[in-house]
């Protein structure tokens, strides 16, 4: 079921209606079956796989908080059980072709093909992860969650169930022991999420990849400024289509007096790029921070140490994104460019000159816009089908490569076909009002639209809020294509 279906659309209020009916000690099984629904809406089988781990993960808690002697070991064994479940699914064929690959290199016989159909399930990198924190935490020495509906719940809450944000069961589970009633700030402020994830994600992200799409499927025929105007359209497709599901999820969870975590903070106004990767994705960030980064030293050991441990975290995070090696050539460039900055970072730290500099305002923007463009260039790697496309396309796109016959490096040709602009114009524009909005009324949460920018007028205030929601509503419904493609990050 997708958020932005219709079949959602009259599930969440009915799901809310009866929440809010019920007693409160029904409220979090209600949650549960609703969950389960929601999830084996696409594939009922697959339910079964979410109970299986579930009810692993539930003795594995206890097994490890109780063991004395044996805690590594049961650790161990239930991270296993995790990651092998997801990597059969998940890095199955990877896996096989990489082997084929190998061995042919090698001279030795090919593995036979899989000979039986393995479907990813949704959700199944987000809920592992989750899992996998889970049972480090108990190993680390929290106690585990007593009740099996509060802990089943915990992975499989609908909101975030498929793309999350990946929550923390210390902050989840508590919250579904409170007993409230509903709020009207709540409601007002989940019901204002929904609209403006639907809004990104169908009118904006929809609409940017259309271009996306066209542009990155024949690179060849395009120039370099046709090939940046489609990564930076690729860049803000993927903000509003994974940044509008989490509005979604963020939202919907509201609407049950439930909070989970925010996963995005006006990422491309970021300075720096690690600051970069604090504010997108946040929760995954975090996510391998603590159980990678740190797990593997984090910068306790020396700068050459924490570069290595920068770079193995970032090629894991690559890889988690997906089964194919393009993916782990963006996870290892993303961990070099870590690395780089971190170098700097130290030099500025010791040079009065260089720390003057990069407090002006000038540096500011130019330090905005080098990490736009340096962000850009992994997205070529992270979106193209192979590394050979993506080599073909930077060298181009960095003046390596000669234009086209008859065509300059600089002119962009998709401006002149079918119109084809048309579609991120409007897009960009919103997306520039948004920002703008964020940026004059400071406002510490993302979205932006619960903050009424400090240059309308007090009498103007109240109705600049019903106004925008409204306006919103309206391009839903005008610009609305009449199919939408699944959620980017459904496929991670």
């Amino acid at each position: 079921m997708l958020f932005n279906s219709l079949a959602y659309m009259i599930f969440l209020p009915v799901v809310v209606i009866l929440y809010w009916l019920m007693p409160f000690k029904w409220r979090a099984p209600l949650l549960l079956v609703a969950s389960y629904f929601f999830y084996m809406f696409w594939k009922p089988i697959y339910g079964v796989l979410i109970f299986g781990l579930t009810l692993a993960n539930y003795i594995f808690g206890f097994l490890i908080h109780r063991s004395q002697k044996n805690k590594g070991k049961w650790l161990a064994f239930a991270l296993v059980v995790n990651l092998v479940t997801l990597g059969y699914f998940k890095y199955a064929y990877f896996t096989h072709d990489f082997l084929n690959s190998l061995f042919t290199t090698v001279g030795l016989h090919k593995i036979p093909n899989i000979s039986w159909e393995i479907i990813l399930p949704l959700g199944i990198s987000f809920f592992v992860f989750e899992f996998i924190h889970y049972l480090v935490d108990i190993y680390r020495g929290d106690k585990p969650v007593k009740s099996f509906i509060e802990f089943a719940l915990f992975p499989s809450f609908f909101p975030t169930q498929i793309a999350g944000p990946i929550k923390r069961y210390q902050d989840f589970v508590p919250q579904l022991r409170e007993e409230h009633k509903l709020s009207a700030d709540d409601f007002n402020r989940g019901v204002e999420l929904i609209i403006f994830g639907l809004f990104k994600k169908v009118v904006l992200a929809d609409m940017l990849a259309v271009l996306v799409d066209r542009c990155y499927a024949h690179p060849d025929m395009l120039t370099c400024a046709d090939l940046w105007l489609a990564t930076w359209a690729f860049a803000f497709q993927v903000l509003f289509d994974f940044g509008g599901y989490s509005d979604i999820a963020r939202g919907s969870a509201l609407l049950f007096g439930l909070k989970v975590p925010i996963n995005f903070s006006v990422p491309y106004l970021s300075p720096s790029y690690n600051e970069f990767w604090r504010r997108w994705h946040i929760t995954l960030s975090t996510w391998l921070r603590d159980y990678v980064f740190i797990a593997l030293g984090g910068s306790r050991g020396g700068s050459v140490q924490t570069y290595r441990n920068l770079v193995i975290t970032m090629v894991l995070g690559g890889l988690w994104h997906g089964a194919a090696f393009h993916f782990v050539v963006w996870g290892f460039y993303v961990g070099i460019v870590l690395a780089l900055h971190r170098m700097w970072r130290q030099t500025v730290e010791r040079s009065a000159s260089l720390t003057q500099l990069t407090k002006t305002q000038a540096f500011l923007y130019f330090a905005i816009a080098l990490t736009f463009i340096t962000h850009s260039i992994g997205l070529v790697m992270f979106r193209a089908t192979s590394m050979e496309t993506a080599s073909k396309m930077l060298a181009k796109m960095l003046f390596l490569q000669p234009a086209a016959e008859g065509l300059a490096s600089w002119q962009p040709t998709i401006m002149n076909t079918n119109g084809a602009l048309i579609y991120p114009i409007i897009p960009f524009a919103l997306a520039a009002f948004w920002i703008i909005q964020v940026i004059v009324s400071k406002s510490k949460e993302t979205p932006g639209i619960t903050s009424v920018p400090k240059f309308l007028p007090r009498s103007l205030a109240p109705m600049f809020k019903p106004v925008y929601l409204a306006a919103l509503v309206a391009l839903l419904l005008v610009f609305a294509p009449d199919t939408s493609p699944a959620y980017i990050y459904f496929q991670f």
